[in-house]
């Protein structure tokens, strides 16, 4: 099989690069996993801002008509003992959204297949060689040829396993998911973010009668026996100013079982080289305090597939062009991180913040892998 780009990976990054590339007329192969029905994606935000990658993907009215739950603003309680109200009405971007992932994942996925690009599922390590200025992808019988690849493969950065790609972390930063529901919900169309000291709390609406809540920690920080049980975490959240008022432990139960998942920052050494890019997660996977998941997720995969675009025609800079980019949003990144930690005083004898307020003005808590 031939194709001009091959991308690994479906989630918003990946479709986003191949919704980019028909539009210019590539063709598009993307490989992915099977899909885990069993893994809890809630409390995810859409900044209002994204709306300008989805009218470029020609998504908008897709988007609108989906009626994702409205995020009119956040409070957050951090750096003070006091709760902070912000209304988006007060952005020029106006109001975000509270994103069904499911739903957004297959408009995504349904432009995609209109669109002409190919998927295949695979659940197998592959290997790629490079060769007379062309991918050769292998799996199995599968052989794929292409012209460039874009690793969109979220955290697990495949492509850069294979490249032997540096991959920098952060931290050890861990998400404790729990999707709670009520017969009787409390109404609030804000989020919540309340900093203790082991960590932070992020409460937002999941639709239909339900609510996120989700608390971020290092991992080293709590037991691994306590990762998964409820009763642990209900405790925890009764010891809270105000997480406890907005998802009171006698008004919510569990939807599902609780889930954690890494959430630590992490980024690439490089994010482009010959023939090659990376988007999304796969190339800058940020603290989920900055909210810039998703719309990053769209936005590189969109300028991914430009640089892609660019480079089959001949263009030997769009790569490098891109790679700086990438690096420019990270680097603003890490600055409103860095400022955003160091507001957090409170707590700076505890183990959680005083490793933030350490790689707010040095680097030496990096991880090289």
């Amino acid at each position: 099989m031939i194709t001009d780009v091959l991308i690994i990976g479906n989630g918003a990054a990946g479709l986003a690069s191949a919704i980019t590339l028909r539009q210019h007329g590539a063709s598009v192969v993307v490989v992915h996993r099977s899909a885990d029905a069993h893994t809890i994606r809630v409390g995810e935000s859409l900044a209002a801002s994204a709306r300008y990658s989805l009218i470029e993907l020609d998504l908008w009215d897709e988007f609108l008509a989906a009626k994702h739950s409205p995020c009119y603003g956040n409070s957050s309680c951090w750096g003070d003992d006091r709760l902070f109200f912000y209304d988006f009405i007060q952005s020029s971007f106006g109001q975000g959204w509270y994103v069904n992932r499911k739903t957004f994942q297959y408009m995504l996925l349904q432009k995609a297949v209109w669109a002409g690009v190919r998927f295949i599922e695979t659940n197998r390590a592959f290997k790629l060689i490079r060769e007379d200025m062309y991918w050769q992808y292998t799996e199995g019988n599968l052989n794929i040829k292409a012209t460039t690849i874009i690793d969109a493969s979220g955290r697990n950065s495949w492509l850069s396993r294979q490249l032997g790609i540096q991959r920098i972390r952060r931290d050890n930063k861990i998400a404790v998911v729990s999707l709670l529901t009520s017969t009787n919900p409390l109404k609030s169309q804000q989020s919540l973010i309340e900093a203790v000291p082991d960590g932070w709390w992020y409460i937002c609406d999941a639709g239909e009668g339900k609510v996120a809540r989700i608390f971020f920690t290092d991992s080293d920080l709590h037991d691994r026996a306590d990762w998964l049980d409820p009763v642990y975490w209900c405790r925890k959240s009764m010891q809270t100013r105000f997480v406890k008022h907005r998802v009171p432990v006698n008004r919510y139960k569990y939807a599902l079982p609780i889930q954690y998942t890494s959430a630590g920052g992490q980024h690439l050494e490089s994010y482009a080289g010959e023939g090659w890019l990376a988007a999304g997660d796969a190339a800058c996977a940020f603290d989920p305090l900055s909210s810039h998941g998703i719309a990053f997720a769209l936005r590189s995969g969109i300028d991914a597939g430009i640089a892609a675009k660019n480079e089959l025609e001949g263009n030997t800079e769009a790569g490098n062009h891109y790679d700086q980019n990438i690096r420019l949003v990270f680097n603003l990144y890490e600055k409103q991180r860095s400022a955003l930690y160091q507001k957090e005083t409170r707590w700076t004898d505890h183990p959680y913040w005083a490793r933030r307020q350490k790689s707010a003005v040095a680097k030496d808590g990096m991880i090289i892998e």
